[in-house]
Protein backbone atom coordinates (compact mmCIF):
# COMPACT_ATOMS: atom_id res chain seq x y z
CA UNK A 1 0.00 0.00 0.00
CA UNK A 2 1.12 3.51 -0.79
CA UNK A 3 0.68 5.74 2.25
CA UNK A 4 2.05 8.93 3.76
CA UNK A 5 1.96 12.65 3.08
CA UNK A 6 5.25 14.20 1.99
CA UNK A 7 6.34 17.71 1.05
CA UNK A 8 8.93 18.18 -1.65
CA UNK A 9 9.93 20.79 -4.19
CA UNK A 10 9.75 20.72 -7.96
CA UNK A 11 13.26 21.37 -9.24
CA UNK A 12 14.19 23.91 -11.92
CA UNK A 13 13.80 21.23 -14.61
CA UNK A 14 10.29 20.33 -13.45
CA UNK A 15 11.29 17.06 -11.76
CA UNK A 16 9.86 15.70 -8.51
CA UNK A 17 11.79 13.37 -6.22
CA UNK A 18 9.60 10.55 -4.92
CA UNK A 19 10.30 9.62 -1.27
CA UNK A 20 12.00 6.25 -0.91
CA UNK A 21 9.01 4.75 0.96
CA UNK A 22 6.72 5.59 -1.93
CA UNK A 23 9.21 4.24 -4.47
CA UNK A 24 9.42 0.98 -2.52
CA UNK A 25 5.62 0.69 -2.29
CA UNK A 26 5.19 1.32 -6.03
CA UNK A 27 7.65 -1.42 -7.00
CA UNK A 28 7.74 -0.03 -10.56
CA UNK A 29 10.12 2.26 -12.43
CA UNK A 30 7.37 3.17 -14.89
CA UNK A 31 4.34 5.15 -13.74
CA UNK A 32 1.22 6.61 -15.27
CA UNK A 33 0.33 10.22 -14.53
CA UNK A 34 -3.22 11.48 -15.09
CA UNK A 35 -5.63 14.13 -13.81
CA UNK A 36 -6.98 13.48 -10.32
CA UNK A 37 -10.61 12.71 -9.71
CA UNK A 38 -11.16 15.95 -7.77
CA UNK A 39 -9.86 17.99 -10.73
CA UNK A 40 -7.28 19.95 -8.72
CA UNK A 41 -4.35 17.52 -8.57
CA UNK A 42 -2.60 14.75 -10.49
CA UNK A 43 -2.48 11.02 -9.78
CA UNK A 44 0.43 8.63 -10.20
CA UNK A 45 -0.12 4.89 -10.39
CA UNK A 46 1.62 1.81 -11.72
CA UNK A 47 0.83 0.81 -15.29
CA UNK A 48 -0.61 -2.50 -14.08
CA UNK A 49 -3.05 -0.75 -11.73
CA UNK A 50 -3.96 1.81 -14.40
CA UNK A 51 -4.56 -0.82 -17.07
CA UNK A 52 -6.07 -3.64 -15.02
CA UNK A 53 -8.16 -1.78 -12.46
CA UNK A 54 -8.56 1.95 -13.07
CA UNK A 55 -9.17 1.92 -16.83
CA UNK A 56 -11.40 -1.12 -16.56
CA UNK A 57 -13.60 0.69 -14.04
CA UNK A 58 -14.07 3.53 -16.56
CA UNK A 59 -14.41 1.24 -19.59
CA UNK A 60 -16.48 -1.33 -17.70
CA UNK A 61 -18.79 -2.32 -20.51
CA UNK A 62 -18.66 -3.03 -24.23
CA UNK A 63 -21.09 -0.17 -24.72
CA UNK A 64 -19.05 2.49 -22.85
CA UNK A 65 -18.49 4.35 -26.12
CA UNK A 66 -22.26 4.83 -26.42
CA UNK A 67 -22.63 6.35 -22.94
CA UNK A 68 -21.99 10.12 -22.99
CA UNK A 69 -20.95 10.23 -19.31
CA UNK A 70 -18.41 7.44 -19.79
CA UNK A 71 -17.07 9.14 -22.93
CA UNK A 72 -16.53 12.27 -20.87
CA UNK A 73 -14.64 10.27 -18.23
CA UNK A 74 -12.53 8.64 -20.95
CA UNK A 75 -11.66 12.04 -22.46
CA UNK A 76 -10.87 13.59 -19.07
CA UNK A 77 -9.04 10.72 -17.37
CA UNK A 78 -7.84 8.08 -19.82
CA UNK A 79 -6.91 10.25 -22.83
CA UNK A 80 -4.53 12.63 -20.98
CA UNK A 81 -2.76 9.78 -19.13
CA UNK A 82 0.97 9.62 -19.86
CA UNK A 83 3.47 6.86 -19.11
CA UNK A 84 6.61 8.22 -17.44
CA UNK A 85 9.81 6.70 -16.02
CA UNK A 86 11.59 7.31 -12.75
CA UNK A 87 15.25 8.13 -13.21
CA UNK A 88 18.02 6.39 -11.26
CA UNK A 89 17.55 8.87 -8.38
CA UNK A 90 13.80 8.31 -8.11
CA UNK A 91 12.83 11.55 -9.82
CA UNK A 92 9.91 11.83 -12.20
CA UNK A 93 9.36 14.40 -14.90
CA UNK A 94 5.68 15.09 -15.36
CA UNK A 95 4.86 16.58 -18.79
CA UNK A 96 4.83 20.36 -18.72
CA UNK A 97 1.23 20.71 -19.94
CA UNK A 98 -0.04 18.64 -16.98
CA UNK A 99 2.21 20.48 -14.51
CA UNK A 100 0.95 23.84 -15.74
CA UNK A 101 -2.70 22.73 -15.72
CA UNK A 102 -2.43 21.68 -12.05
CA UNK A 103 -0.03 24.43 -10.82
CA UNK A 104 2.86 22.01 -10.28
CA UNK A 105 5.45 24.52 -11.40
CA UNK A 106 9.25 24.59 -11.20
CA UNK A 107 10.58 25.71 -7.82
CA UNK A 108 7.23 25.27 -6.04
CA UNK A 109 6.39 23.01 -3.13
CA UNK A 110 4.14 20.02 -3.75
CA UNK A 111 2.41 17.49 -1.50
CA UNK A 112 2.65 13.81 -2.37
CA UNK A 113 -0.29 11.99 -0.81
CA UNK A 114 -0.37 8.18 -0.70
CA UNK A 115 -3.93 6.94 -1.18
CA UNK A 116 -3.33 3.21 -1.02
CA UNK A 117 -3.44 2.58 -4.76
CA UNK A 118 -1.98 5.84 -6.09
CA UNK A 119 -0.07 8.99 -5.23
CA UNK A 120 -1.83 12.31 -5.49
CA UNK A 121 0.42 15.20 -6.53
CA UNK A 122 -0.83 18.58 -5.30
CA UNK A 123 0.39 22.14 -5.36
CA UNK A 124 0.89 22.63 -1.58
CA UNK A 125 -1.28 25.76 -1.36
CA UNK A 126 -4.15 24.09 -3.24
CA UNK A 127 -3.82 21.01 -1.00
CA UNK A 128 -4.03 23.14 2.18
CA UNK A 129 -7.14 24.89 0.88
CA UNK A 130 -8.76 21.58 -0.13
CA UNK A 131 -8.14 20.16 3.35
CA UNK A 132 -9.73 23.25 4.93
CA UNK A 133 -12.75 22.88 2.65
CA UNK A 134 -13.16 19.21 3.62
CA UNK A 135 -14.30 20.00 7.11
CA UNK A 136 -16.70 17.09 7.42
CA UNK A 137 -15.70 15.12 10.48
CA UNK A 138 -13.90 11.82 10.19
CA UNK A 139 -16.50 10.15 12.40
CA UNK A 140 -19.39 11.16 10.12
CA UNK A 141 -17.48 9.89 7.07
CA UNK A 142 -16.82 6.59 8.91
CA UNK A 143 -20.51 6.33 9.81
CA UNK A 144 -21.41 6.51 6.11
CA UNK A 145 -18.89 3.79 5.26
CA UNK A 146 -20.11 1.32 7.87
CA UNK A 147 -23.32 0.81 5.92
CA UNK A 148 -21.38 -0.42 2.90
CA UNK A 149 -19.26 -2.93 4.81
Amino acid sequence: MITGIYSTNVDEKGRILLPSRMRQALQSQELVVLPGLDENHLMLMTPSYFEDRFSQAVLSSDTAMFDSRKRSLIRRLIAPAVYIEQDASGRINIPQNLREQFSILAKTEVKLVGTGYSIEVWNSEIYSKAMEDERESLSSLADELKGSM
